[in-house]
């Protein structure tokens, strides 16, 4: 009798089960149509968002080409970043790109899309609005272009995809917020445009009327472009000082003083050497540029006299204390015053970065120029660059783009 008492009370509770199951289950069911709803909701907000930071900050590069473009630019990535499921979709989704250029750039993009729902449709509500906002600012930048007009940018193309490179890259940039000017470099460096915050046209019309000749002084181009940046007057309390070094060969030039007067000697490089570029080793006057001699040489190793002077004393102790007037010994030296003149210019918080044309290069010297962190002789504490290279000069326009790009990505929030 126990046993069929024990009987009924189990099917008693059994049944109790499936009332309290029965109870449950559309409870049970709405949380996990929610769960569904909402889940899908938070997946568009996540494309929603990384569509809106790739929009905001396209937007930011972009700035120097106008409103009306960086916003196109803008929305194009944007809608890159969206363009799934469109049935999904009761409106597909858009970006409100707002853009402000008072003070400090800034780039507001708000994103939205709405939703179909699959469950809580049933419980009144068909459709979901979802958003996602980002912001894109920068500070605006002090900078100036360092640019190679050596004799070699005739031989190799550079002379005529020069210009239109550096047209395309002063565009990336912001007049009335940014400050830019332009140096270069010969037999002598030359202050071409002074630092301005309007910029483009006087450097684009600059580097027109760019005739290329003579040596690679890149020491003189490199110092003008220091003086340009710190001598600016009263720049704003968070600019961004920046140097871009240009070049299409080695340094291969250094100065020393003779009889109380700058003197300038090298020319040839070693790369330049061994292709019939070049063929000795010159001296000129390290003010005016007017040649005052040179000694033509058999070999990248033999010993020049100019100006009466047969020797130099080198600040890379790896030369010794005096080294001879050679191809290599004055390539080697004048690489290494640019690097140490980058390295002092990094120590005034100056980021420098560097662009190398064609197959006459160092790359180490590059990649050293800008402290790149592939340079063997990096340093992680001081401002770091990087170096582009533009194998051919039909690749030049985008080694500037990639360079351009760099500066404006590091500096967008």
């Amino acid at each position: 009798m126990q046993f069929i008492r024990g009987l009924k009370a189990i099917g008693k509770e059994n049944g109790q089960v499936l009332i309290m199951l029965a109870l449950l289950l559309p409870l049970l069911c709405i949380f996990v149509g929610f769960a569904i709803d909402f889940g899908f909701a938070f997946l568009v907000r996540t494309n929603l968002a990384k569509g809106a930071d790739a929009a905001a900050l396209a937007t930011m590069r972009n700035l120097g080409k106008g409103t009306t473009q960086a916003q196109a630019i803008g929305q194009l990535i944007f809608n890159l970043n969206n363009n799934h499921g469109p049935n999904l979709f009761v409106t597909a989704p858009s970006a409100n790109i707002q853009i402000s250029t008072s003070g400090d750039p800034v780039v507001n993009v708000i994103a939205s899309a709405k939703i179909h729902t699959f469950f809580i449709g049933m419980a009144g509500f068909p459709t979901l609005t979802v958003a996602a906002s980002s912001q894109a600012t920068r500070p605006p930048i002090i900078l100036s272009l360092v640019l190679d007009k050596s004799g070699s940018m005739n031989d190799n193309g550079g002379a005529a995809a020069l210009p239109g490179s550096v047209e395309d890259f002063v565009g990336y940039f912001l007049e009335g917020t940014d400050q830019l000017g332009e140096t270069s470099f010969s037999w002598t460096g030359q202050d071409d445009v002074n630092i301005s915050s309007t910029f483009q046209s006087s450097i684009t019309s600059s580097v027109k009327s760019i005739t290329f000749d003579g040596a690679t002084y890149a020491y003189g181009g490199l110092q003008d472009a220091e003086g340009q940046i710190t001598g600016v007057s009263s720049p704003p309390a968070n600019a961004v000082k920046v140097a871009v070094f240009f070049t299409d060969g080695w340094a291969n030039s250094i100065q020393s003083t003779v009889a109380g007067n700058p003197v300038n000697f090298g020319g040839c490089a070693p790369a330049e050497f061994s292709v019939g570029w070049c063929n000795g080793v010159s001296c000129w006057n390290g003010t005016n540029g007017k040649s005052i001699g040179g000694t033509v040489v058999s070999t990248t190793d033999t010993a020049a006299t100019c100006d009466g002077v047969s020797t130099f004393t080198p600040q890379d102790t790896a030369l010794g204390s005096s080294a001879k007037l050679t191809i290599n010994n004055i390539a080697t030296e004048a690489d290494y015053r640019a690097v140490q003149l980058a390295n002092t210019m990094r120590g005034q918080g100056i980021t420098v970065y560097s662009i190398g044309l064609g197959d006459k290069i160092n790359q180490t010297y590059l990649y050293e120029m800008a402290n790149d962190p592939a340079s063997p002789e990096y340093n992680a504490n001081e401002p770091s660059g990087i170096a582009a290279f533009a194998p051919t000069a039909d690749a030049l326009d985008s080694a500037f783009q990639v360079i351009a790009s760099n500066i404006l990505l590091r500096l967008t929030q």
